[in-house]
């Protein structure tokens, strides 16, 4: 907790902007009730600048503390409610009391690592990448040896775990989210950009020997297609050691959601972790690796695009007939639910002998760098919340369909846009 000296100089907000990057939300929810047993009244701008948190996040903990009976809400911002005990809302307090009242159920249990209280039902893990996107906006794609001017470039978050980490929290899932970095200038971006993510709990291990990954990224103005080379880094440096030491983490999912972007045996060790303890194993085979096949034994479900699908398979999968082809073959490698994302052309789902095609809903495409980690974020978001196959893939299918409208692979819209997509 912070000393009381630390409390009296709040106001100097950049001091004390990293430390306030990591509070948990019980020690938030404790910092604003201290703030407001100081200064009488907040603006949520106040607060949102002081905690380094967003509006969103201050507006979600209000939420919680009004319902609480602990503060009121005035225009524009909050006053703590008459007749509140401070002291009674301290984090030790506060975890000393349910532990008291033993309400530390099948549902809940105390992460030693963070000190606060993780949900354990409905959770996902999602082990993967965390790459930093260098993206250049172009007319078209060049030709060998062809330079072309860009219209825009930027350095943003990506790698297809954080990315599909990232959906799944904005779709309402309980996210752990495993992953690699350098210690070097990108390092800090990395972390900065999964403590705004809105997942739940990131477990962020560094490298002292290679860099954070990189991911170079063409974007065509004239369809919206991309073109991506990666540097892997510091992902290919996860250890079956540093797999163990999340074994508690990995344990405790639902459902566990990896890619092939980092260590293929790290990846291999935590499937049969998770697999050896009942957790849906659901394999995204991206990009393509040799050694593929060997997951499948472990993968209760996988998403390859029509290009996975036909490495896979050696099938050229160029329409559905074909894609039905490659998905029969997959699944009679032992994968029981195969779901093959085509694109402009929607998704191909085949579970228990059966086919079913969710098309592709209209959308503005601006940019399609990161659809495929959104369909997969939103997918198995919807699975933990206990939907069937079918269900959880048109849903995804139309969340996807808003990704595509943002540029920016790490761009997640909200799963709150979603039901309007589906009525449109």
């Amino acid at each position: 907790m912070l000393s009381s000296c630390l409390y009296h100089n709040l106001f100097s907000a950049k001091a004390l902007y990293f430390i306030m990057k990591k509070l948990s939300r019980n020690e938030r929810l404790a910092v604003i009730l201290k703030l407001l047993n100081m200064h009488k009244e907040l603006s949520n701008q106040k607060i949102s600048t002081l905690l380094a948190v967003t509006a969103k996040t201050v507006r979600c903990d209000l939420v919680q503390l009004e319902k609480d009976g602990l503060v009121k809400r005035v225009h524009g911002g909050v006053c703590q409610s008459e007749g509140v005990d401070i002291k009674k809302y301290s984090l030790d307090a506060m975890l000393a009391e349910l532990l008291d009242r033993s309400i530390l159920n099948d549902s809940m249990a105390l992460d030693s690592n963070q000190g606060r209280l993780i949900k354990m039902k409905h959770n996902v893990f999602v082990l993967g990448s965390f790459n930093v996107d260098i993206v250049a906006n172009l007319a078209r794609f060049p030709q060998p040896g062809e330079t072309l001017h860009s219209s825009s470039s930027s350095i943003g978050a990506g790698g297809k775990g954080a990315n599909q980490a990232y959906a799944a929290a904005k779709n309402g899932a309980n996210v752990s989210f495993m992953t690699k970095i350098g210690t070097d200038q990108f390092s800090q971006f990395a972390r900065q950009h999964l403590s705004s993510t809105g997942i739940d709990n990131t477990i962020i291990l560094e490298s002292s020997t290679s860099p954070t990954g990189t991911a170079l990224i063409y974007v065509s103005e004239q369809a919206g297609e991309n073109m991506i080379a990666v540097n892997e880094g510091a992902n290919m440096t996860l250890t079956d050691d540093e797999i163990h030491s999340a074994k508690q983490h990995i344990i405790n999912a639902q459902l566990f959601l990896t890619q092939l972007e980092t260590n293929f045996d790290a990846i291999k060790l935590a499937m049969s972790i998770a697999k050896d303890n009942g957790a849906k194993v659901i394999l995204n085979p991206a990009p393509y690796h040799q050694r593929t096949l060997e997951l499948l034994p472990l993968v209760d479900m996988i998403t390859p695009n029509e290009t996975e699908a036909s490495l896979m398979t050696g099938i050229s999968v160029t329409d559905l007939d074909s894609a039905k082809q490659a998905a029969i073959a997959i699944h009679a490698l032992g994968v029981t639910s195969v779901v093959i994302t085509r694109g402009s052309d929607g998704v191909l789902l085949y579970e228990n002998d059966q086919f079913t095609l969710i098309e592709v809903l209209k959308s503005a495409v601006v940019d399609t760098t990161g659809a495929g980690d959104a369909f997969n974020g939103a997918l198995v978001a919807e699975l933990a919340r206990g939907s069937t196959l079918h269900q959880a893939a048109k849903y995804a299918n139309a969340y996807a369909s808003l990704a595509v409208e943002r540029l920016g692979a790490a761009n997640m819209p909200d799963g709150s846009l979603v039901a309007a997509r589906l009525n449109a």
